[in-house]
């Protein structure tokens, strides 16, 4: 046992000598700060996430977002809607499209702005103005660094090109006048074009926009007004302005709370869009009014109303509308296309 003893206490002296070692060699690699002490051990370093810039400063707002999941009860693989008059136009007025009578009963003329606004940095918003055709319309675009203005022009630019050329794809729906069809249908080729592109380029996945469009048969005296999104249109006549559009919105089918201004659906998101379409008799001093959302979030229907009704001509409404929207906060891009009915020249 003896022996074992000796091991032992062998080892244990041994112990002792090498931790002597270890601090001598530690003591003579660290510096020493004036009056003996010892520089504080660095603390352990923290890790780093790279955060990529935004492309929207810190307080600017939220723009438009499609919901991902659609409503309860809604179909976004219909294509289009079958066309309601609206209550003050008789029912025949909205399935009878020609013959047209000889001579325009109706003039139309058109002023358009845009303005980014106060909070944005980008306008994603898109107008189009084409009198020669009666023809008008706004897209708000939406989806991710610079997506929402490619989407909005695209569609544009689509329907601007269908009207232009009289090239309207798809086969016409017996159902719908001839005017409001070639309508929806070029609202449905905007639709192929921003998904195609949107496929093509992943940074412009998932992008999209609202339209709000009309087009006016003079020589019929009717419009048309075809819309996908919270994109609106307005009436202005006499004392009284109506929205002649129902926003596709959560909320308008009932859903409360943060997600209630989501989109329902928007052009540009599924492969199929679904397209409301209404027709209006607009009379000799109507107004007719597009916008973005930007103005209608902003200014009150009352006080649109009354710039429209005490301005002395269209582009001096429209300067005002869009500068109210902006003195009134301008969270958002701010878009208005300003229409008025007039008496056409005497032959």
């Amino acid at each position: 046992m003896l022996w074992i003893g000796i091991a032992i206490a062998a080892a244990f002296v041994l112990l002792l000598v090498v931790r002597a070692m270890g601090d001598a060699g530690k003591a003579a690699t660290e510096p020493a700060l004036p009056g003996g002490g010892k520089v504080p051990e660095a603390p352990v370093a923290q890790r780093r996430v790279s955060v990529p810039p935004k492309d929207k400063e810190e307080d600017e707002p939220e723009g438009t977002k499609v919901a991902s999941v659609p409503p309860p009860g809604s179909n976004v693989h219909k294509e289009m809607s079958v066309v309601e008059p609206l209550p003050d136009v008789p029912l025949e007025m909205s399935v009878e499209d020609d013959p047209t009578g000889p001579q325009a009963l109706i003039l139309v003329t058109a002023v358009g702005r845009t303005d980014p606004g106060r909070r944005r940095k980008h306008n994603e918003d898109s107008y189009l103005v084409m009198e020669d055709q009666a023809v008008f319309a706004i897209a708000d675009g939406m989806g991710g660094y610079a997506a929402g203005e490619v989407a909005s022009q695209l569609a544009v630019d689509v329907i601007s090109e269908a009207f232009s050329t009289a090239t309207f794809t798809g086969d016409p729906d017996p159902n719908v006048p001839r005017r409001g069809d070639e309508l929806i249908r070029a609202i449905s080729m905007a639709n192929t074009a921003i998904l195609t592109q949107a496929r093509a380029n992943e940074a412009q996945s998932g992008m999209g926009t609202t339209i709000v469009s009309c087009r006016f048969s003079p020589n019929k005296q009717r419009v048309y007004i075809a819309h996908v999104g919270d994109s609106r249109c307005y009436r202005v006549r006499g004392d009284e302005i109506k929205q002649l559009t129902i926003d596709h919105t959560l909320g308008a089918v009932g859903i409360t709370g943060p997600a209630a201004s989501k989109l329902s659906r928007a052009v540009g998101i599924q492969d199929t869009v679904e397209v409301d379409l209404s027709v209006d008799a607009p009379r000799v001093h109507d107004y007719f009014l597009l916008c973005s959302d930007g103005l209608s979030k902003m200014v009150p229907e009352e006080m649109i109303r009354d710039i429209v009704r005490e301005s002395p001509d269209l582009a001096t409404a429209v300067e005002r509308l869009v500068s109210t929207a902006n003195d009134r906060g301008g969270r958002d891009n701010v878009t208005v296309i300003l229409i008025r009915v007039q008496e056409p020249p005497k032959p």
